[in-house]
């Protein structure tokens, strides 16, 4: 009869305990994948291509450093995806990226694609980070989502204070997309102006496509405004300087936003005299950091950003950060550190998510074209 010592019997039973302490651990795959759903063709392709180039570069950079998430080291893939600009391609393709099990999304650029996406990535519980900036898009992603740059409630705000405060304009005209983006902007800018003591003689909407604007230059010349509030892309506002400056109203100072402060429309003719825009995405000369990521990006792209790749860029550290301090690439766990912490995020060096997703410390810049470049004129985060 064979007679089991207590002292054997003990490390066995020590042994199947730290078998089954590891078999619980953190499953840590080898390749994590993170999606980037951007415009990569069309009118805003240069600045989806630019998003790309920036979470590309990060992600090359953690690789190249060894990025350990529980102690494993992982190399992070980025799934990039050309929405389009378009809402039905934005939602098949945000479906593709679902299909594709990626841990988290860094897009979409637009508030309309990125509020047809929000559902999408939801559902599956995916965090989205995104760049876009209507106000109702936080209360759609229900603490799924991320804003990595401020929303367009302070944006509006700046622009009532400027148009206010610096311009000393009385009657104000304003022309907007009929977007998600346009429409609540074109809102909360009467609002803020109304609050201000300031008029709106005129407040139209156009189709996102509209090149044609006669009819709206005509009611402009027939009661020409101390300022035009234009909430309209640059492929827009384009033609409609060029219609304005045929109807001799060149001299009506324009304001514009976001989405139209691209290097094309500050080298475009100066069929209107002065032109402002206001943006939540400061350009990286503007952070103390700025310099440094702008000489890596010349050196692995040979070319400047043309706009927010430095937000993309801390957006893919961030998400790097979460992981790594959650010992997890489970994208709801991931979802609940973003919430929590002030991430590593390089160029901007202040990121940090409120309980719904906003920015906490969002900001607005005013720029004015000069010489064919935006020079910043003020910024704040308290308009």
């Amino acid at each position: 009869m064979r007679i089991f010592r207590p002292a054997r019997l003990s490390s066995v039973v020590a042994a199947a305990s730290l078998a089954l302490l590891a078999a619980c651990g953190p499953s840590i795959p080898p390749t994590i994948k993170i999606g980037v759903a951007q415009p990569l063709s069309g009118p805003s392709a240069a600045r989806g291509q630019d998003l790309l180039n920036g979470v590309k570069m990060a992600a090359d950079e953690l690789n190249a450093s060894g990025f350990k998430v529980a102690g494993k080291v992982v190399k992070i893939e980025v799934v990039a995806v050309d929405d389009k600009a378009d809402k039905e391609t934005a939602k098949k393709v945000a479906q593709e990226l679902v299909d594709q099990k990626v841990t988290a999304v860094i897009g979409h650029l637009s508030s309309d694609i990125s509020e047809v996406t929000i559902p999408i990535y939801k559902s599956a519980n995916i965090p989205q980070l995104f760049t876009s900036s209507a106000v109702e898009l936080a209360k759609l992603g229900d603490g799924n989502t991320f804003r990595l740059v401020a929303n367009d409630g302070l944006q509006a705000k700046a622009i009532g204070g400027y148009i206010a405060e610096s311009l000393n304009a009385t009657n104000v005209a304003i022309v907007f997309e009929d977007t998600a983006f346009g429409r609540p902007m074109s809102k909360d800018v009467s609002e803020a102006l109304g609050k201000l003591k300031k008029k709106v003689t005129l407040n139209e909407s156009v189709n996102n496509k509209t090149t044609d604007f006669a009819a709206f230059v005509a009611k402009l010349k027939a009661t020409p405004p101390d300022v035009l509030v234009a909430v309209l892309r640059d492929n827009q506002l384009l033609p409609l300087f060029e219609q304005m400056k045929a109807a001799g109203l060149s001299g009506v100072p324009v304001l514009s936003t976001n989405s139209s402060k691209t290097e094309k429309l500050a080298k475009s003719p100066n069929d209107v005299t002065t032109l402002y825009v206001t943006s939540s995405a400061l350009e990286p000369r503007e952070f103390a950091a700025g310099p440094t990521f702008l000489k890596k990006f010349q050196t692995v792209f040979k070319a400047d950003p043309v706009w927010g790749a430095h937000y993309a860029y801390d957006a893919m550290y961030v998400i790097a950060d979460a992981m790594r301090r959650a010992d997890s690439v489970d994208s709801v766990k991931l979802r609940e550190k973003l919430h929590t912490i002030d991430p590593v995020s390089p160029v901007t060096s202040s990121m940090r998510f409120t309980a719904d997703g906003e920015q906490a410390y969002g900001a607005i810049t005013v720029y004015r074209r000069r010489d064919g470049q935006w020079e910043p004129l003020m910024r704040s985060d308290r308009w």
